[in-house]
């Protein structure tokens, strides 16, 4: 609060000596502005995080003075503005921009938004035998104590269970940008360019883990937020005849200074096959979770365009930015061959365009490619473990399942079919081919038709139509199951083999017909796991009457469908609206909307009626 107050005091300061200034010189100058006062208000039903998940009033309800003012003052080739917008304690913009006879130019700018997160209840994963209250499993509480103080009663359990539940999951961001351009009179076709960014987020936001598995062992706590994001840029751009080149460097820092949550895992492991798993991280104790690293990180972009004459031109683009950030091993639990994690990000993009006759082409297409971070992990406990039934390896290697190749293809074409009418063909192709295997590569082919025009000096329209066929949308192929991974057995072919006792690794394996994860749980698992569809078709229409330069109604909609058979999803997605707008003066407009949002989803659905 008071690094605030300290910002809204220098804002003052500069305001009262701009303000001064600009008065004294008004007579040389010219100088324009106005101020409007008025008052917002806020009403919710439910919950806010649904309705008013960015605030643009305030949080709670009630009513909040809104001001607004703007001033700008122009002087023999110079120029100087300043606008002020506050709908409310949680949404605030600030900006202020000098232009010095086009040599010096700068802007500067402050926003405040609070964004109400989603508190997500658990219900949906409370499909267990037993346990299933307040406090029990799953569990959306604050940190577990058996172990520690001794095993919990219902009272202390519910205790937290409704703590967790009366949070509110609030993040304030606030940022500041600035940005300054310098022309050297001596050098008129160069300049340079400079600019800083920071954004903070506080507040609180839901954490989830799992210690075992996504049904029952489940936690939520509420985390503390405190972030922070330099960004730094210093660059120049070209004029050099027919040729623009530009070139920009940025260094970011990124820092969280909350706590991590913790959850305390039960710290007495369970016996089977006569050994004590503990090796699980299920009996591993207080462990921190969610942990955001701090990173740096470095980019370069180089762009440069060529006009070869009016009508045609072509252009280019290259970036390469790289990540690092902080990583440290948990004693006791493992540890890493490295304190840091590097990811690399390198593209390259083509574009040109011409026109052919009545035909605009442009043609782009490009690559870029994702190097993320190769380490290795080492578990002590399984080394410790005396039977581990696993055979993983220790230390165990990992490459980031972000490393990928992407490859861009796209051609557009509008054509001129009559006076006032267009028709725009469009085409794209993308290829995404993942280091990971297992989750596939994924093609992706979109076209693109729509037709625009004025029928008559009142009346215009447009209509369009969007298809995707994408083939292996970001999935795993069987992933639901593993005996995919299990190899052949000539005794018991295919999921066979997980129904005999010879499977169950348990003390003098008990008949066949013993329930476990292995003959119950995991040969019902073979299903492809994806949230993606493999098919879309997306339609959008809008026409627009104006029976006055005053004066203009439009009606637009937009359906959207998606499919995939592969797990039997569909969802379809209905917007229709209409805009009003009317302007009786200079002085005065009027705008009026109405949107509606209809959609409906089906898809498979799998609820676990099982106790760990």
């Amino acid at each position: 609060m008071k690094q605030r107050h300290l910002w809204l005091l220098a804002l003052l300061s500069i305001l009262t000596l701009m303000t001064t200034t600009t008065l004294a010189i008004a007579e040389e100058g010219k100088i324009s502005g106005h101020v409007e006062i008025g008052i917002s208000s806020m009403e919710t039903d439910d919950s806010p995080a649904r309705v008013n998940e960015y605030v643009n009033t305030r949080a709670e309800e009630g009513f909040s003075f809104a001001p607004s003012l703007s001033l700008e003052f122009v002087d023999n080739g110079s120029a100087f503005n300043f606008e002020a917008d506050i709908m409310g304690p949680r949404d605030q913009e600030f900006s202020l921009g000098f232009d010095f006879k086009r040599i010096f130019k700068f802007g500067f700018d402050h926003q405040v938004l609070e964004h109400w997160k989603d508190h997500d209840t658990l219900e949906h994963l409370g499909a267990t035998y037993r346990n299933d209250v307040a406090g029990g499993q799953p569990r959306v509480t604050t940190d577990r104590t058996v172990g520690v103080l001794g095993t919990d009663t219902l009272a202390a359990a519910n205790e937290r269970y409704y703590q967790e539940m009366a949070n509110d999951y609030i993040v304030t961001r606030r940022e500041t940008e600035a940005e300054a351009s310098l022309t050297i009179p001596e050098l008129p076709n160069i300049t340079f360019h400079t600019g800083m960014r920071i954004e903070t987020r506080e507040g609180l936001e839901q954490a989830i883990t799992s210690s075992k598995c996504g049904m029952c062992h489940v936690q939520a706590n509420g985390k503390q937020i405190d972030e922070r994001t330099e960004d730094w840029t210093f660059g120049a751009t070209g004029k050099f005849g027919k040729a623009t080149i530009e070139y920009e460097y940025l260094t970011r820092d990124f820092t969280e200074d909350a706590t991590a949550p913790t959850y305390n895992y039960l710290t007495t492991a369970a016996v089977r096959a006569g050994v004590a798993d503990d090796d699980q991280l299920l009996y591993s104790g207080s462990q921190s979770y969610k942990v955001t690293p701090d990173s740096e990180k470095d980019s370069h972009t180089l762009k440069a365009r060529y006009d070869i004459d009016r009508d045609s031109s072509i252009s280019a683009a290259y970036v390469n930015a790289k990540v690092k950030s902080d990583k440290a091993g948990e004693a006791g639990t493992y540890s890493l061959d490295t304190n840091a994690l590097t990811s690399e990000f390198e593209s390259f993009f083509l574009k040109g365009a011409t026109r052919i006759g009545g035909l605009r082409l442009s043609v782009r297409g490009g690559t870029y490619e994702i190097d993320g971070p190769d380490y290795h992990v080492e578990f002590p406990q399984r080394d410790a473990s005396a039977v581990d039934f696993t055979n993983f390896d220790n230390p165990a290697h990992y490459e980031s399942a972000e490393t990928r190749e992407v490859t861009e293809f796209g051609i557009d074409g509008v054509y001129r079919l009559a006076k006032g009418t267009t028709l725009r063909l469009g085409y794209e192709y993308e290829d995404i081919d993942r280091e990971e295997a297992e989750l596939g590569e994924t093609e992706t082919h979109t076209f693109k038709v729509a037709v625009k025009s004025r029928l008559s000096k009142q009346l215009s329209g447009r209509v369009s139509y969007q298809y995707q066929d994408i083939d292996d949308p970001f999935h795993g192929e069987g992933i639901t199951g593993i005996a995919q991974v299990t190899g052949a057995d000539p005794l018991y072919p295919g999921m066979a083999w997980f129904t005999k006792a010879g499977a169950q690794f348990v003390d003098g394996n008990p008949p066949s017909g013993a329930v476990y994860y292995w003959n119950s749980v995991y040969p019902g698992r073979e299903l492809d796991a994806t949230t993606e569809p493999d098919a879309v078709h997306e339609a959008k229409f809008s026409a627009t009457w104006t029976p006055a330069a005053n004066m203009a109604a439009t009606l637009f909609a937009r359906v959207r469908i998606e499919e995939n058979d592969a797990v039997k999803y569909q969802q379809e997605t209905y917007v229709p609206g209409v805009s009003f707008y009317y302007a009786p003066n200079n002085k005065m407009n009027l705008t009026m909307a109405y949107t509606f949002n209809k959609q409906e989803t089906e898809n498979q659905m799998c609820v676990g009626w099982y106790h760990g």
